[in-house]
């Protein structure tokens, strides 16, 4: 017996619409990631001339119209300095970070309750380095933004089902 099928007739399987709130936020997070990647590879290229100018900044610390301000140089040259030592393990873990922010939404775009996990993981995981890397005075905005994002995709997890 032949295999009798109308080929002429689609069966559609619908798959389950992205929700609106996700798709939004999605969209802004593809850009952050992108925006964090871009930015990644300028901190990379661009330490090494920032790192040539601290002795200006030291020099700076010690000028008797600059001392209101010395506390802020003294920690702007310091910041420089490490940015500068730990360049690379900075742009592996950016790069890392962006890469597995992306995946988690691509995951949550399919309805899957895990890529919120990853997602969130993605997030936390270049402020906290940062944190402990650089200081956290320079982790600050990167927590700020993360702990937004993750708000609002929690908000949405009531439409992730798998």
């Amino acid at each position: 017996m032949q295999d009798q099928r109308d080929y002429l007739q689609h069966s559609f399987e619908l798959k389950p619409a992205v929700p609106n709130g996700i798709n939004v936020l999605s969209i802004l997070s593809f850009i952050g990631s992108g925006f964090q990647l871009l930015g990644g590879i300028a901190s990379y290229l661009i330490i090494p001339y920032s790192a040539k100018s601290v002795p200006e900044t030291r020099g700076l610390e010690k000028a008797r119209e600059m001392k209101p301000f010395s506390g802020f140089l003294q920690w702007s040259a310091d910041t420089t300095l490490r940015q500068y030592e730990y360049r690379v393990p900075l742009l592996i873990v950016t790069i890392i970070t962006a890469l597995i922010c992306i995946y988690g939404v691509l995951q949550m775009r399919k309805l899957k309750k895990s890529g919120f996990t990853v997602y969130t993981i993605g997030e936390l995981a270049l402020p906290i380095f940062t944190a402990v890397v650089i200081d956290i005075w320079s982790a600050i905005f990167g927590f700020v933004i993360a702990i937004l994002f993750i708000i609002l995709f929690s908000v949405q997890r009531k439409h992730l089902i798998q």
